[in-house]
C-alpha cells in the first residue's frame, strides 16, 4: 500500500505512516539505528556527514515517518528513574563509582538504570538516542565521544547530566555539570614521584580516547620541565590488552628502553606488567610501573599508583543531579566539583 496521496494538481506528498520507524529508516539509507535518531532528533555529531543527514531526513519525510509524541509527553513526567553511562562495566572502576550513584539514589526513591557505550562513538550515540526517549529524569556519564552539541540536545529537553571525569566547561547556560578529579595534576604528581625517585626515562602509555589526553599533558608538561623528553606509546583501548601490546613495543627498544612506565589507567599498567614479568623482568628491579585509578587488584598487586575516589565521585554526581531536580534547584548552571587524588605507593616503583 502506497504511503502518498494525489494532490488536487496531480502531484503527490508523503502522509503520516504509523508503521514507518527509525529501524525502516536506517535500512533504507544505508545507516545505522543511532545515525537516524541522532538526525530525527535533531543532535550535531562529527559522525553523521551532512550529506547523510540530509538522506536521512528526505526519506523519512518520504517515508512519513513521525516522532513518537507519547515518548516526548514522558519527559515532562518523572520517572524516578536516573541513568548511569559509562565505557566499560568490565573495568573494575566502574562498579564502585555505579555503587556511588545507587548509595544516593536509592535512598531518595530512585532507580539507577546502567548504559555500557564499550567505550565507542556509535555506543554513546545509542546511549543518546535511548536517553531522548524520556527513560530518566537525570543521567551521570562518562562520555569519550560526545560532545557539548550532543549532551546539549538532552539538556534542550531538561534532563539534566552530570559529566565524570572532565571538568570542561560546556559553551553557553547549559544545565550540563561536572564531577571529577584534577586529572593534569593527578598525572603530574605521579611523573614527578618517579623522577624523584631516580628515574629519567619515563614512557606514558595512553589510550585513544577518554581521560588520556589530560592525564598525557599533566605527564609531559612536567617531563619537559624536568628537561626530559616526553615518551608516549597509544594503543586502542583501556584495557590489559592494550596495555601488554604497548609494553612489548617498549621493550622491543632494547638497552635504552624506559626505565619506568606509567599507564594511563591500572588496567594498562596491569597489562605492563604482565608482560614484563613474561619477558623476565623484575618489578621494580629492572623497571618500574604505575597506574592510574586504584582498582582492587592495584592493591594485590603491588602497584604504585593515582587513587580516585570513584565511590564518592558518583555519589556526588548523584547528589547534583537531585539538586538540579528540585524546583528552584542547584545555581548557577554548569558547575564544575572537584574531588582529590591520592598517590599510592606500593612496591613497583
Amino acid at each position: 500500500m502506497r504511503s502518498s496521496t494525489q494532490t488536487p494538481r496531480g502531484g503527490s506528498r508523503a502522509r503520516f505512516n504509523p508503521r514507518t520507524t527509525q529501524k525502516d529508516i536506517a535500512l533504507a539509507a544505508g545507516v545505522s539505528q543511532a545515525a537516524v535518531s541522532l538526525v530525527i532528533n535533531k543532535a550535531e555529531t562529527p559522525s553523521v556527514p551532512e550529506a547523510t543527514r540530509a538522506r536521512i531526513l528526505k526519506l523519512a519525510g518520504e517515508m512519513g515517518y513521525q516522532p513518537h509524541h507519547p515518548a516526548r509527553m514522558l519527559r515532562r513526567a518523572r520517572t524516578m528513574a536516573l541513568a548511569c553511562v559509562v565505557p566499560d562495566i568490565t573495568n573494575p572502576f566502574y562498579p564502585g563509582l555505579v555503587r556511588g550513584v545507587q548509595s544516593v539514589a536509592a535512598p531518595a526513591g530512585y532507580d539507577v538504570l546502567m548504559f555500557d557505550t564499550d567505550g565507542r562513538e556509535d555506543g554513546e550515540a545509542r546511549a543518546l538516542s535511548w536517553l531522548l526517549q524520556g527513560r530518566a529524569d537525570g543521567v551521570v556519564g562518562t562520555f569519550f565521544h560526545l560532545r557539548v552539541p550532543q549532551l546539549a540536545t538532552l539538556a534542550g529537553q531538561s534532563v539534566p547530566i552530570v559529566r565524570l571525569e572532565s571538568r570542561l566547561k560546556p559553551r553557553g547556560d547549559l544545565p550540563i555539570d561536572s564531577v571529577y578529579i584534577d586529572n593534569a595534576e593527578a598525572s603530574a604528581a605521579m611523573t614527578r614521584y618517579l623522577i624523584a625517585s631516580g628515574h629519567r626515562r619515563i614512557a606514558m602509555i595512553l589510550a585513544e580516547v577518554g581521560p588520556s589526553r589530560q592525564r598525557a599533558l599533566g605527564y609531559a608538561a612536567v617531563m619537559r620541565e624536568a628537561g626530559l623528553v616526553p615518551d608516549v606509546v597509544t594503543d586502542s583501548r583501556y584495557s590489559e590488552e592494550s596495555g601488554a601490546r604497548a609494553m612489548s613495543e617498549i621493550l622491543a627498544r632494547g638497552p635504552d628502553r624506559p626505565t619506568a612506565v606509567f599507564g594511563a589507567n591500572d588496567m594498562l599498567a596491569i597489562g605492563a606488567m604482565v608482560c614484563a614479568r613474561g619477558a623476565g623482568l623484575s618489578i621494580p628491579g629492572d623497571i618500574a610501573i604505575v597506574g592510574f585509578d586504584d582498582i582492587p587488584a592495584a592493591n594485590l598487586l603491588g602497584l604504585t599508583t593515582v587513587r580516585q575516589p570513584e565511590f564518592d565521585l558518583g555519589a556526588l554526581a548523584a547528589r547534583t543531579l537531585l539538586e538540579r531536580l528540585q524546583p528552584g534547584g542547584l545555581k548557577p548552571r554548569g558547575q564544575s566539583r572537584e574531588l582529590k587524588f591520592e598517590i599510592v605507593k606500593r612496591s613497583s616503583v
